[in-house]
């Protein structure tokens, strides 16, 4: 989610949701030598998520112009957006 103020600032918070491997303790690994069981924290298919980010902006800022992109990652770095809602907020 980025936000960018009428003073030219931008604001921006990210939310991840992957897979992970943990060892027999259960603390997250990488190597796949390391791994004993998978913990799917994925998004799943036609479910719906909801979240909250807040951003505090000065008491100066009159509005702000916030996007949200929902990307999804085949494999490495490479994502695809998927989803893109953009609003305009006007503060009294």
């Amino acid at each position: 989610m980025t936000a960018k103020d009428n003073k030219g600032r931008t604001y921006r918070k990210v939310r991840s949701y992957y897979p992970i491997g943990v060892d027999l303790d259960g603390y997250m690994r990488y190597g796949a030598w390391q791994i004993k069981e998978l913990v799917d924290l994925t998004l799943q298919p036609r479910t719906v998520q909801k979240e909250r980010m807040i951003f505090e902006f000065d008491k100066s800022v009159e509005s702000a112009d916030v996007t949200v992109n929902v990307y999804y990652y085949i494999s490495g770095k490479k994502g695809s957006i998927i989803y893109t809602k953009k609003r305009h907020l006007v503060f009294e």
